[in-house]
Parts: C-alpha cells; structure tokens; sequence
C-alpha cells in the first residue's frame, strides 16, 4: 500500500447535515492515503471490493502498529484480532489513479470486542464510503476469546460516534425454496495469511467471482456486508451457494453462502447491486 506519512490524533471531516449545509466534525483515530494502482482495478478500472476490503485491513493493522501493539507484539504473547463482521455502504467506488484517503477509529472497545469504523474519502474530502466491522480480541494458543487488556482500551478507545449509527449486523436468511448456483474450491497456498487459515479478503473475493456479469457490468455496487463464522486452511474444500433476489428499489441482492463439505457456514457474503 503505497501511503503518504500516518497521522494518529484529531483530523476532521465534512458531514452533509441537507443539500446545501454542512458541518465539519473531528474524529480521533488514524488516516492513510493512497493513489488507487492498476492492481487493484477491475477491467472497468474501478477499484475492487476484495482490494478496497484489503486496505481497510490493511489500514486496523498499521493503526495498530502505531498504538504499539504489532503483529510480533501480539504473536509473542499468543494474542490476536479476528473479525466476525463487517459492513460496508457505498456511494461510489473509487477509480484507477484517484488518490483516497481512508480513516479508521475504534467506535468502542472493551471486554473481548472492539468496533472499528472507517470513511474512505475522495480527493475533494467527501465521504465515498462508510464501513464497520467488529472484532474480537482472541487467545491464539487456546482458540479461545479473552479479556483485552485495559491498557489497551484506553488506547484504542476514542469515543467518537459510529460510521454507520445504529449497526446490528444482521444478515439475510438462506431460504429452501431458492435455487443457488453452486460451485466448490479447493484452498490453497496463496488463499493462505500468517496464520495458516483463508485470508478474510479471500472470502469476499471468491463471493465476486460469483455476481453475474449483467449485475457486475450494468449496475453500481451499493453495499457489501460479510460474517465469518468458522475458518478454513490450505487443502479444505468449500462450497459457494449463490443465490440473486430482487430488491425493492428495483435493484438486486447477491447473497453466497461459502461452507464446508458438512454444510457448516464458514462465512456469508451479501452484496446490493443499483
């Protein structure tokens, strides 16, 4: 990720209160900037969600560096973050060559799990994103959730007000009477992080794989939303169950479910299409 200089402490941003009035607000927590590379684009040199998906990841973990606690720091001690979910609500996608701007700030932190939010923002400082996701601070050695350490909270805390207010992050049931497109796959070393298990990104990006074309090319991505449920290794098969709904604005939800061999859910991956 190529950045300009980090910056931890207070940066504000323009919040639109109507069409003509707005009002500039401080948030406390952690900015990157970036010029979208050709890497990251698709062949309509939009940006990706699995490479913007990626950066925001990218972006927690250099925030955590910053505060002290590094992957070696954590690794050391047999600690780490997971995270279940995320949202993601879209207003546009950013374009080949365009330089954004991505802030992240923990909304809340304490006992086992920490919100984490995130603006991504364009060159003119306006909003193009919001994203939320929510972690939970694990022991490695005993796969288990633990207590995150009061020093940490107050580091990480900050108090500020949530990207998207109100987050339940509730996704959509699997109905028996839908046909899915199926596929399977098998995990393999570059599906693979420091861990040894699938990547998160990799869930998301195996979903896109999965839109169909006249959704892909003909409409505008308006929404991601992702849960991780069980994690899986190099040599695992999944199963990828896709199934494509209306939606009441005349627009169409991609809904994949990705499982294990016994149909145990591993993850599920929800995108609204306009």
């Amino acid at each position: 990720m190529v950045s300009r200089p980090s910056v931890m402490g207070i940066f504000k941003i323009r919040i639109a209160l109507t069409e003509t009035e707005e009002v500039e607000v401080e948030q406390v927590g952690y900015v990157e900037s970036q010029k979208i590379s050709y890497f990251q684009v698709d062949g309509n040199r939009i940006m990706t969600p699995a490479a913007l998906f990626s950066d925001l990841q990218e972006v927690a973990i250099n925030h955590s560096d910053f505060l002290g606690y590094t992957v070696d720091f954590l690794t050391e001690r047999k600690l780490g973050w997971v995270i279940i979910n995320c949202h993601l609500q879209v207003i546009r996608m950013p374009k080949l060559g365009e330089r954004i701007t991505i802030q992240t700030w923990c909304e809340k932190c304490r006992k086992m799990q920490a919100i984490r939010c995130f603006y991504v923002l364009d060159e003119n400082e306006e909003i193009i994103m919001k994203a939320i996701s929510r972690w939970i601070f694990m022991d490695l050695e005993n796969r288990k959730p633990t207590n995150i350490p009061e020093e940490m909270v107050l580091k990480y805390r900050s108090e500020r007000e949530s990207s998207i207010p109100g987050e339940k992050f509730l996704m959509p049931k699997e109905s028996k009477d839908e046909v899915a497109i199926t596929r399977s796959l098998l995990i393999t070393r570059r599906d693979t992080d420091t861990n040894g298990h699938a990547n998160n990104v990799k869930y998301l990006e195996w979903a896109m794989d999965d839109v169909p074309d006249e959704i892909y090319d003909d409409m505008k991505l308006k929404d991601v939303q992702v849960v991780y449920r069980k994690e899986c290794v190099r040599g695992d098969e999944v199963i990828m169950k896709t199934y494509i709904r209306d939606d009441k604005d005349h627009g169409k939800e991609v809904i994949t479910f990705i499982t294990d061999k016994e149909q145990a859910v591993l993850a599920q991956v929800v995108t609204l299409w306009r």
